[in-house]
């Protein structure tokens, strides 16, 4: 059940996953941390490449890319599931997901319950429903389903996740 549990908290923390190449760690201030004055702020756009990247995750998770999920963490990210520990780190979280896409994901799908802005536009959270089929331990099917929220953190105009929680 171990595993449902991280397939539940692994699909609905990476549901909407928008970034680059490299995150910049996140910081106690993160009002320091804009370089975008908040008139300029596009929150159409922003809101866009958070939703964008739904099928971009359901797509590495299915297809077990790993690599295509983490460069939309923070190094110092925290994930958490329902009835799991916190995973700590980009480096443990890894680790998670490398054990996570085994479990053969299929048949995913999210509903996104919106997108929502700190008002100086530095962060963000999103929060919806999920539903997807893995292989249990016993290599047969098991359905999940349950919520997510994610917390975003805008790093020169692209999101990173900083902080997910899934049930």
């Amino acid at each position: 059940m171990r595993n449902a549990s991280r397939f539940t908290m692994l699909a609905a923390g990476g549901l909407f996953l928008f970034g680059c190449n490299k995150p910049t760690p996140a910081t106690a201030d993160s009002a320091a941390a804009s370089s975008t004055p908040s008139a300029t702020f596009d929150e159409t756009a922003a809101r866009a490449q958070i939703l964008g990247a739904d099928s971009a995750f359901q797509r590495a998770l299915q297809s077990k890319q790993v690599d295509s999920l983490m460069v939309y963490y923070t190094p110092d990210v925290v994930s958490m599931g329902a009835g799991d520990k916190p995973v700590k780190g980009a480096t443990n979280l890894r680790a998670s997901y490398d054990k996570s896409v085994k479990s053969n994901h299929r048949n995913l799908s999210f509903q996104s319950g919106g997108v929502n802005f700190s008002n100086d536009h530095t962060m963000a959270w999103d929060h919806g429903t999920y539903t997807g089929t893995s292989d249990g331990p016993d290599g047969k099917p098991v359905t999940h389903s349950g919520s997510f929220m994610n917390v975003w953190k805008n790093v020169g105009g692209r999101w990173f996740i900083v902080a997910e929680i899934g049930t």
